[in-house]
């Protein structure tokens, strides 16, 4: 929070469960609310359907802004691969309807299928398939939310190529609700590929993974995903004995998926391995209470792997540990705050590359508030110049 921006005289309660919810189901609706708190001065926290509360830094709220009431589809035009829906909308419902079409949201983020594509989109969360589609910020081609002082405003479009004016959608994405809800998307999809197979190859340690990169990301190998694990990881998840693996996601038609598969089986030793995997992967975090992303340079994975694997070691909690390879991020999840882990998470605080998900309430003191400072704030006060959206605590501003 900037200093002064909630105006004199409000009395700022800390974030409770008991918070007075509010659930509009029209973007009149959330107008009237924002534009309310804006001229009292009052500060709103802004979530989905409540899945997933405890993300994010603590933040001051007088009232809760749920978006779970504006759920639903608002246009799908499966010749386009566009869908354009409320952002309470849940992620099951998305893959039920485009399944229908033989078409899907290339979007897989970690937590159950009832979390929301609003929150998924407001913090800009991504799975394994962001390996071959990109992160949110490449699937949404158009939103439109309501700013800090209540106004609604419409960015992007419905076509694919729309790169006219301010981009706005991409602001939104991943600004965590600081900019003013988003109400709704449309999205970009892709079509099912025929076959979609998961092969899992055994990985002796960093030095072998990253001999296994420069095969695995040669120009002529194409994945839907390609995620690392760890050893135990993979063992509890039913796909390995103990040794790290890395999963790798193939999808297209018989002669793409064949052709591929022989030239990972000609580099490394593999095995088929039941799909089902990814979902159990992706469910990983729901209880834990430490989840931290670290990004940086694909050839610099290895090193942070064998970094978190230390931290690992110092730990007597479960960490799991696992890598979405082509884009270098690892994701680490704790079940116990440990001192270890804070320890880690204070020293790369002030790293951008580091994004901590979820963590114990005090531990965000070591953390600055990104979207306070710099560029983010000067953004967040052209749309939310009373910091009225999801402001962080006074505490830990």
């Amino acid at each position: 929070m900037a200093p002064g921006a909630g105006g004199a005289g409000n009395v700022m309660a800390p974030d409770a469960v008991s918070t007075p919810l509010l659930l509009p189901d029209t973007t009149a609706g959330v107008r009237e609310i924002v534009g309310g708190a804006f001229a009292a001065r009052e500060p709103l926290r802004i979530q989905g359907a409540g899945t997933w509360r405890q993300a994010g830094p603590p933040v001051c709220s007088l009232r809760t802004l749920s978006l779970a009431g504006l759920a639903g589809i608002i246009e799908y035009v499966p010749g386009d691969l566009t869908l354009t829906a409320w952002s309470g909308t849940t992620l099951a419902e998305l893959s039920h309807a485009t399944a229908a079409h033989g078409q899907w949201l290339g979007l897989d983020p970690a937590g159950a299928r009832h979390g929301t594509i609003g929150a998924t989109i407001a913090t800009a969360s991504a799975g394994p398939l962001a390996h071959a589609f990109g992160t949110p910020r490449d699937l949404v081609l158009g939103l439109e939310c309501v700013t800090g002082y209540g106004e609604v405003v419409h960015a992007g479009g419905r076509v694919v190529k729309n790169v006219a004016g301010f981009d706005l959608v991409r602001l939104n994405t991943g600004a965590w609700g600081t900019l003013g809800p988003v109400t709704a998307l449309t999205l970009r999809l892709r079509a099912v590929p025929v076959h979609d197979v998961t092969l899992a190859i055994r990985v002796d340690g960093e030095a072998h993974l990253a001999t296994l990169l420069a095969i695995l990301r040669a120009p002529t190998m194409s994945f839907l995903a390609m995620e690392w694990v760890d050893g135990d990881t993979a063992r509890r998840l039913g796909v390995g004995d103990g040794t790290d693996i890395v999963l790798v996601r193939l999808g297209g038609n018989d002669a793409f998926v064949r052709g591929q598969r022989a030239a990972i089986e000609n580099a490394a030793s593999c095995a088929p391995t039941d799909p089902a995997v990814w979902a159990a992967l992706a469910t990983r975090d729901a209880l834990a209470a430490v989840v931290a992303r670290f990004s940086g340079p694909v050839s610099g994975l290895p090193s942070r792997i064998g970094m978190l694997r230390a931290l690992r070691s110092r730990c007597q909690g479960s960490i799991v540990l696992h890598a979405t390879v082509g884009r270098g991020i690892v994701r680490l999840i704790a079940d116990e705050a440990e001192a270890p882990v804070r320890d880690v998470l204070s020293a790369t605080a002030a790293d951008e590359r580091v994004i901590v998900e979820r963590q114990p309430d005090a531990w965000w003191d070591d953390a600055p508030d990104a979207f306070a400072t710099g560029l983010a704030g000067r953004v967040r006060a052209a749309f939310d110049p009373a910091h009225i959206c999801n402001r962080r605590q006074a505490a830990h501003a």
